[in-house]
């Protein structure tokens, strides 16, 4: 089991940051509803930190609504409300080349990794095989502003480098792989940094950061990437373009012209 450095010196309580880092584990998927969390023994041994701040961390995310007692009194995740957004492709075509005109990418990891939650249950073939995992932070003027975690098909993921990804979109690459996309399904919401993600973000321990997830479908209905962003608010501004259809089918009614 791989050992997570949480510090006095992030900021915040040991207690509270291995809280954030559970329930960002939680809200993208790395633990699936219904799914035992690790034991205490596990997350003392994890965390390197003694058990009363385990404790600590797992009253904390009862107390959010996050997990319950389960069979053998092992802690399991709650079912999470929340449904996905569908927005015209258009919008989300114009974010994307948004980020990559405004901003810069560095790749700080790569590699392939089971799949895991949401992203084993929608990515196409990846219920048993490996997949691409990256992670990206995007700079605006040399400030990080954004930070991207995505995982792709590895049948994909394989037609290209960690030195192609630094330099290339994501999306330019799955199409030059042959998955052009057209469809997505968006969930937005907001999120505390855990240690990681502020280290690598310059915020501290426990800010609020905007949270989107993203699932891309290409031209043969694949989900062909999932990818989280986290994105410091300040610096990030969402475009969606909503046609009259939509707005019907929420109960909203677009504006009539006047008549003369």
């Amino acid at each position: 089991m791989n050992r997570i450095a949480v510090v006095r010196e992030m900021g915040s309580p040991l207690h509270h940051q291995i809280y954030l880092v559970l329930a960002d584990g939680i809200s993208t998927g790395r633990y699936a509803e219904g799914e035992p969390l690790p034991t205490e023994e596990q997350l003392t041994r994890m965390f390197s930190v003694s058990r009363i701040t385990v404790r600590r961390a797992m009253t904390s995310l009862h107390d959010a609504g996050l997990v319950e007692r389960g069979a053998g009194r092992r802690t399991v995740v709650r079912p999470q409300i929340g449904q996905p957004m569908r927005m015209p492709m258009t919008s989300v075509i114009e974010n994307i080349v948004s980020y990559g005109a405004e901003t810069v990418a560095k790749v700080v990891e790569f590699g392939y990794v089971q799949a895991r939650g949401f992203a084993r249950d929608r990515l196409w073939d990846a219920n048993q095989t490996p997949v691409q995992r990256a992670v990206r932070v995007r700079y605006q003027d040399g400030t990080p502003v954004m930070h991207l975690t995505s995982y792709i098909p590895a049948a994909l993921g394989e037609t290209f480098t960690k030195t192609d990804l630094n330099r290339i979109p994501m999306f330019q690459l799955l199409a030059r792989a042959g998955a052009h996309i057209c469809g997505a399904e968006q969930l937005v919401s907001a999120v505390l940094a855990e240690p990681l993600v502020a280290s690598r973000l310059g915020v501290k321990v426990g800010a609020a950061l905007i949270d989107l997830r993203s699932l891309m479908i290409d031209q043969q209905g694949r989900a062909v990437e999932y990818v989280e962003m986290l994105a410091v608010p300040e610096h990030l501004k969402l475009r969606f373009n909503m046609h009259p259809e939509q707005l019907r089918s929420t109960g909203v009614a677009p504006a009539q012209k006047r008549k003369r």
